[in-house]
């Protein structure tokens, strides 16, 4: 009785040839060199850029308010010149101050000072200044459960062992395709979120 030879034929058709793989990997290139870019222009229109605004904002006082050792706050206002809105970001401490007038003196001749000096808790670095559109509206905000929409200023504070507040703000392009957007923290981690209208009202 003869062995069966392998069918060298069927091994054959069922691999992968060179020039097919080669077809593959031209026609992945060409999608990613569509699709790329029209990926990063999304995010290059008025809502787009507003909701990237309001997430930098959230993210450097964060981070700020964890580095310096002081509560941070995002601020919102509306602009000097009447239109849009004025977004920025500011650590609440972190600089050296002379505590009393014993620590001024400390370096006079004379002076002794057997109390140990505390150590500067580093600053957060700079703040963070932004601008919500002029064409983009802001429909809902609320801030630990208030809504201070008719207020002049929105505060909304981090905390350094990294919460915040409770905020969420909708807005929506109002020349555009009228989509609302939502950036909402979470106030247990104070990491900042976009989510869709249909997501908030299940939240």
């Amino acid at each position: 009785m003869k062995p069966r030879r392998a069918n060298r034929g069927r091994a054959a058709i069922s691999a992968f040839t060179l020039i097919e793989l080669m077809v593959v990997m031209g026609l992945m290139m060409i999608i990613i060199a569509v699709g790329v870019p029209r990926m990063v222009q999304g995010n290059r229109t008025p809502l787009g850029e507003s909701l990237n605004a309001v997430m930098e904002a959230c993210a450097a006082a964060r981070r700020q308010a964890i580095l310096s050792g002081s509560t941070a706050k995002v601020t919102i206002r509306g602009a000097e010149e009447g239109t849009g809105f004025i977004i920025s970001a500011g650590s609440g401490g972190g600089r050296p101050k002379v505590a009393n007038i014993e620590d001024s003196n400390s370096d006079l001749d004379g002076f002794l000072d057997e109390t140990p000096k505390p150590t500067l808790k580093p600053s957060g670095g700079i703040g963070f200044n932004g601008r919500i559109h002029d064409e983009v509206a802001i429909h809902f905000i609320s801030v630990n459960f208030n809504d201070p929409l008719d207020e002049d200023q929105v505060e909304v504070k981090f905390y350094t062992n990294g919460t915040s507040d409770e905020f969420t703000i909708g807005m929506r392009h109002e020349y555009g395709d009228q989509v609302l957007r939502f950036v909402q923290l979470d106030s247990v981690t104070g990491l900042a979120y976009i989510k869709t209208e249909y997501e908030i009202l299940q939240y």
